[in-house]
C-alpha cells in the first residue's frame, strides 16, 4: 500500500472512530427532557390524574425538580472534586457534610412551599399518591441505571 493510501485509510478509520465515540456519548448522555416526560407519564398513571389535573400539576412538579437540581448543584460539584483529591482532610469532609445538610434543609423548605402550590390543584389524596409515585419512580430509575452498567 502506498504511503498516501495508508494515510487516507488511517484518516478514514480515525474519522469513523471519532463519529462512533460521539454517537456513543450522545446515547449515554442524560436527557432531562426525556426524564421529565417519563416521570410525568409515570406520575399521571400512578396518581390517576385527569387530563386537566395533569396539565396544571406536571409543570409545577417540573419547576420543583429544576429548583431541587439547582440547590444540589454545588454539593454535586464538591463531591466530584473531593473524589478526585488525593489528600482528603477532615476539613474537606466537614465542609461537604455541612453543605449537604444545608442543601437538604433548603430542599425541605422548598418542598414545603410547593406543597402549598400542589394543594391548589390536587386533593390531599392525590398529593399523597404523587409523593409515593415520585419515590417509586426514582427507585425504579436508579435500579434501571445500576442494572445497565
Amino acid at each position: 500500500m502506498s504511503n498516501s493510501k495508508f494515510k487516507y485509510t488511517l484518516l478514514t478509520l480515525l474519522l469513523l472512530l471519532s463519529c462512533n465515540i460521539q454517537l456513543l456519548a450522545q446515547k449515554n448522555a442524560f436527557d432531562i427532557n426525556d426524564f421529565k416526560k417519563k416521570k410525568a407519564e409515570f406520575i399521571i398513571k400512578k396518581t390517576g390524574l385527569t387530563d386537566a389535573e395533569a396539565k396544571a400539576f406536571i409543570p409545577i412538579t417540573n419547576e420543583l425538580m429544576d429548583k431541587r437540581f439547582e440547590i444540589n448543584r454545588e454539593v454535586r460539584k464538591n463531591v466530584r472534586e473531593l473524589r478526585k483529591k488525593n489528600n482528603k482532610t477532615e476539613a474537606d469532609y466537614e465542609r461537604l457534610i455541612n453543605e449537604s445538610t444545608e442543601a437538604k434543609l433548603k430542599e425541605a423548605q422548598l418542598n414545603k412551599e410547593y406543597l402549598v402550590k400542589f394543594k391548589k390543584v390536587l386533593s390531599a389524596e392525590k398529593i399523597y399518591k404523587y409523593l409515593q409515585a415520585e419515590e417509586d419512580f426514582m427507585k425504579q430509575t436508579l435500579s434501571n441505571r445500576h442494572g445497565r452498567k
